[in-house]
């Protein structure tokens, strides 16, 4: 009769194989933006909300002056 491998039951050359062959691959590439991607990023309304935050910035250091 057969044994089944206890999966609790850690192989060590197992372990070490897995590890050597983690090392020896290559790191992933870096992720590059794509050409067109924008500064702002992919929202599309991310220009009309740092209008309207700029905006308000602009009144609360403004406004007060003319009151």
């Amino acid at each position: 009769m057969a044994r089944k491998e206890d999966p609790r039951v850690t192989d060590l050359a197992r372990y070490r194989r897995a590890r050597e062959q983690a090392r020896r691959r290559p790191p992933p590439p870096p992720r590059q933006q794509a050409p067109n991607a924008s500064f702002l990023g992919p929202r599309k309304n991310a220009g009309l909300i740092l209008a309207l935050v700029l905006l308000v910035l602009l009144a609360l250091t403004v406004g007060p002056t003319f009151l």
